[in-house]
């Protein structure tokens, strides 16, 4: 298996992957889609964008570089009852290239078979609307990041179960980003996993907002100074560019501290984010789980976690699940297959004791 570098490779994308698609725009499935957004429902909102939950008509597969027009009559293979979706759209007039070089990268993810298991699936470039816009895939169950406030008032047990599922599942999309699309995603973070509920009950989690995201050694980051600070890595703060452009190693440390966020119920730099110098000052510190420790309840949280985990046969810190995701230099963090690898080892060895099915924070 191809192991990651910890900075891009200046090698030409045909060069390293020879049978790897071009990001050629052309790929980019095109929708004759206009959704009314005065009836939508306002999800969230970024620097670039507004994101809109929406109920529309199941649309039928769009013809790759060709915008789709609904036939007159709708033949009944691909029209069906009301499906929710997600579309993102510009909210500003310079976003254009931001959300094409989108629409590329997810086009690129997707020439994948197994790419719906780890990022949340893209239908295509809306040609019809005002402004530029992305449709998706809806999530039905929120995001890491409420699911991480929602988890306060669950019983330890409860978010052990829930922190077990989603790490395997995270590390594993990690994995596929890196060393089967060759993907540097570059704004990891809570606000940005998200989560469909499924027969199981359990959730599904998977990547979203790939607005920063790039190819390694097929182009150069335009956006080294994105992301949020509190899931940056340390040499993502520095004035040298060779430190500062995001890495598959500063993927691992933002996801790192997404999955730390988790354990603790809240930002292990929660004290400081009113502060941004202080906030800085932290993060290139590199000691996110320190930090995380001196907050009362945080520890108290993870020493209940701690023993619930010993209690299932669990062996060692449970912190040690994400400390090496968010180690200070990056040439001593895991890769993302090693981060697989040494997750995979620590769960066959847990105790399956609890027979009951924990949902999205609801025992069913």
């Amino acid at each position: 298996m191809l192991t990651p570098p910890s900075t891009p490779a200046q090698a030409k994308l045909e060069e390293q992957f020879p049978s790897r698609r071009s990001l050629d725009a052309s790929h980019v499935p095109k929708l004759n889609f206009s959704p009314d957004l005065l009836r939508a429902e306002l999800l969230g909102e970024g620097v670039w964008s507004k994101v809109y939950r929406i109920s529309a008509t199941p649309l039928s597969q769009p013809q790759v570089g060709r915008p789709l027009t609904p036939p007159s009559t709708p033949h009944k293979s691909f029209f069906g009852p009301p499906q929710h979706y997600a579309i993102k759209t510009a909210t500003r007039s310079d976003a254009a290239a931001v959300f094409q070089a989108e629409a590329n990268i997810l086009t690129h993810i997707q020439s994948y078979d197994s790419s719906a298991d780890y990022v949340v699936p893209f239908l295509g470039l809306c040609t019809s609307t005002s402004t530029p816009s992305l449709l998706f895939h809806c999530a039905d169950a929120g995001t890491l990041e409420s699911l991480t406030e929602s988890s306060t008032s669950l019983s330890p047990p409860e978010v052990l179960d829930l922190f077990l599922h989603i790490l395997p599942q995270l590390t594993h999309a990690l994995s596929f980003l890196h060393t089967t699309t060759n993907t540097t995603h570059a704004d990891i973070k809570p606000a940005n996993t998200l989560l469909n509920s499924t027969i199981s009950g359990r959730p599904l989690a998977r990547l979203a907002d790939f607005s920063t995201a790039f190819v390694a050694s097929a182009q150069q980051s335009q956006h080294s100074g994105g992301g949020t600070w509190s899931f940056m890595a340390p040499e993502q703060l520095s004035l040298d560019p060779c430190l500062s452009t995001p890495s598959f190693s500063s993927d691992v440390y933002s996801l790192g501290i997404s999955l730390l966020s988790f354990l603790c119920g809240g930002n292990p730099f929660s004290s400081l984010l009113s502060n941004n110098f202080r906030l800085r000052e932290a993060v290139k510190m590199g000691d996110a789980i320190s930090w995380g420790m001196q907050e009362p309840a945080f520890e108290q949280r993870i020493g209940a976690l701690q023993k619930e985990w010993e209690g299932r046969g669990g062996e060692g810190n449970l912190l040690k699940l994400v400390a090496g995701a968010v180690r200070k230099k990056r040439e001593n963090r895991w890769d993302a297959g090693e981060w697989c690898r040494r997750v995979n080892e620590a769960l066959v060895k847990v105790k399956r004791e609890r027979e009951e099915v924990v949902g999205l924070g609801i025992r069913c």
